[in-house]
């Protein structure tokens, strides 16, 4: 008996010698086209346990270099086993199951030879996501706004049948008005352009809040109330004095950010052809959708947006507080614009540290990890908005850089818009010396530091590092293209007559901008040469986003004064609509989304146009119902929640 259980024993441990072994990364195949990382399986190499129960096995990966490549090997080691000691075993080449090495060198066809360094410490899969308090009060921001709105819609539903039952009005919620988004019901200290603008219709039950006749608890569920907005995502009526162009160019560009997310994303976290991808869709315009610009020029057009509206906006709160730009003024301003933009960007900063937290994460979990890890020690910068400085592998949520500078920005509106009241010749020279000094600053930078014309992509080289850290998220750097929105609003606000009167001059206008936009596109192919780093490649740094900016603002101009054809008649349909009152949350959610799908793989993905496609597709559509929960769940019910809070301060 104690014969056939020592038999059984060792035929177990055999088995989970096996099953780890197994489960180690071995050389594959196309290592020419940069499948060089050895990821074994994941899955099998945690399922591994010893008959005793002693031990599992842990999965780590660890980084080799071997005379010029540069490599993660997937490891199989018992959970008793620390980081360092599999390092040192390692290094020591005596990490072996029998006579049969973890660590199999490339061949001499592809190395010289086979010695190989070991630049960091083995990194395990083990308590990667500890939930502690911090992921505790995430976790509960998190599902406390799944849970308000179905409460609210529930008791909603439930006022609505009691009224209907009674042939009685509601508190404001009449049957007949299901739905409503009225903006009468907007107090009249708010703008304008907020009114029109923004993702925040009014519920008709907030349209009739009367405090002495409702309770706090009755107001705050009809806030979160789904029946209040749900509807109001396609119900909304347009706004007239602004051309629906916005819509379009708006969701555009939106697909556009997604696009080159979606390509480089995936290009930083696991592809095993990398090298294809990077001769196929770096070198050739064809791809510019796929790499998004390939420097993302749809978030330019965001700023240009951005700048545009804000000038609209304060010039409507001008006119409604007698057209004297004071100290409070600027202040409710600034006030409303960090109120729109925080409620959302923090609770997608506990959404993502709450489900990263908790999700199975597989073989990629590198940059999941890293994401939790910087928010918890750089989540002050995201709340106060100067997440932009925090230098990029150490900031959290990294693609919220852009709403830190677009607060930045909005410092200055105020300013140009007095100097532009003042004087037309002063509001030209300043503009004039903000963008001569932006395009200064930009140029000297980009040589001082050799960045490259196109965003980079390996995120291991300094040239990546430097290109983020001193460039891309400075708003020193990107200020051209709100500047230029700004501009152009004050110059619509100012112009009472049509500028064009002639196709002859829309057709000049239109060749001008369209010839613009192409060769900020072309130029950063034939100037992405890194040995010769030329002042012209410099001065195309400097403006090119300007430039860019300018060119799509024709569009928005010429749509406006009656000559867009064609091209005002797409981008105005009604399903840009929609996306644009969905695509700040939108924006914020779909990276996370691409990392959690990218981190929750066990094996690399393989590029191809066709598969790069069908992940776009993917990441759209579950990006569009995030994005639309979360507008629904949190964005509108907040600032509907703000509203009512607004009107019951002034009538106290």
């Amino acid at each position: 008996m104690v014969e056939a259980n020592s038999a059984s024993g060792y035929q177990f441990l055999e088995t989970a010698e096996v099953e780890m072994y197994d489960s180690v990364g071995k050389p594959g195949s196309n290592v020419l086209g940069g499948n060089v990382d050895r990821l074994g399986s994941y899955t099998e190499c945690i399922s591994a346990e010893a008959p005793s129960g002693r031990f599992r096995g842990q999965y780590c990966k660890l980084q080799v270099q071997q005379d010029g490549i540069d490599y993660y090997n997937g490891l199989c080691a018992p959970s008793s086993c620390h980081e360092e000691e599999i390092t040192a075993l390692a290094m020591l080449g005596v990490f072996k199951f029998k006579t049969i090495s973890f660590l199999l060198p490339f061949p001499s066809l592809f190395a010289v030879n086979s010695t190989a360094s070991f630049p960091t410490v083995a990194r395990c899969a083990k308590n990667l996501f500890p939930i502690d308090v911090f992921v505790a009060v995430c976790l509960f921001v998190s599902v406390s706004f799944i849970i308000l709105p179905i409460i609210g819609t529930i008791y909603t539903a439930d006022v609505w049948e009691k009224a209907k039952r009674n042939e009685l009005p509601s508190d404001g919620l009449p049957p007949a008005n299901y739905g409503s988004t009225s903006f009468v019901a907007r107090d009249a200290s708010e703008s304008k352009a907020e009114r029109k603008h923004s993702h925040e219709p009014v519920s008709a039950a907030l349209a009739a809040f009367d405090g002495s006749k409702q309770s706090t608890l009755d107001c705050v569920l009809k806030c979160f109330s789904l029946q209040n907005h749900l509807p109001a995502i396609w119900l909304m009526k347009p706004c007239k004095e602004v051309s629906l162009s916005l819509n379009g160019i708006r969701a555009l560009s939106l697909l556009w950010v997604i696009s080159g997310h979606t390509s480089q994303m995936t290009a930083w976290q696991n592809l095993d052809n990398e090298l294809e991808w990077e001769a196929k869709v770096l070198k050739s315009p064809v791809y510019v959708f796929s790499l998004s610009g390939p420097f993302y020029l749809g978030v330019d057009t965001f700023f240009l947006i951005s700048g545009f509206l804000s000038c609209q906006s304060f010039l409507n709160m001008l006119n409604l507080s007698e057209k004297r730009i004071t100290f409070r003024l600027t202040v409710k301003y600034l006030w409303r614009r960090f109120f729109r933009l925080q409620p959302l960007h923090i609770y997608s900063l506990c959404l993502l540290i709450g489900v990263y937290s908790v999700a199975p994460w597989g073989t990629f979990w590198e940059l999941s990890k890293l994401e939790v890890d910087n928010c918890r020690r750089t989540w002050w910068a995201n709340l106060l908005l100067i997440n932009n400085f925090i230098a990029g592998q150490e900031s959290c949520n990294g693609w919220t850089w852009y709403l830190a500078n677009d607060f930045q920005f909005y410092f200055t509106t105020p300013l140009l818009v007095y100097i532009s009241m003042r004087s037309k010749q002063g509001i030209i020279i300043l503009g004039t010396l903000l963008f001569l000094t932006t395009f200064t600053v930009t140029a000297l930078l980009s040589s001082f530091y050799r960045l490259p014309v196109a965003n980079p992509r390996d995120m291991r080289k300094t040239a990546t590092v430097m290109y983020f850290a001193e460039y891309y998220s400075k708003p020193y750097c990107r200020y051209g293209p709100f500047l230029s929105g700004i501009l152009l609003g004050l110059y619509m606000n100012q112009q009472q007559t049509p500028v064009l009167r002639s196709k002859v001059q829309a057709s000049i206008g239109w060749l001008s901008a369209m010839f613009s936009m192409f060769m900020v596109v072309a130029l950063a192919y034939a100037l992405q040469d890194p040995l010769d780093y030329s002042p012209a490649t410099a001065i195309y740094q400097a403006t090119h986003r300007t430039v860019w900016a300018i060119a799509v603002g024709w569009i928005i101009f010429a749509c406006e004064e009656g000559y867009g054809g064609v091209i005002n008649w797409m981008l105005s349909w009604g399903f840009w609509s929609v996306v644009a009152k969905i695509s700040y949350a939108c924006y914020l959610v779909h990276p996370m989304l691409i990392l959690l799908y990218n981190g929750l793989q066990e094996t690399s993905m393989h590029y191809s146009d066709m598969n790069m496609f069908y992940l776009f597709l993917g990441h759209c559509l579950m990006t569009f119902m995030v994005g639309l929960a979360l507008t629904v769940m949190v964005e509108m019910p907040l600032q509907a929640l703000r509203r009512a809070v607004q009107r019951q301060v002034v009538q106290l």
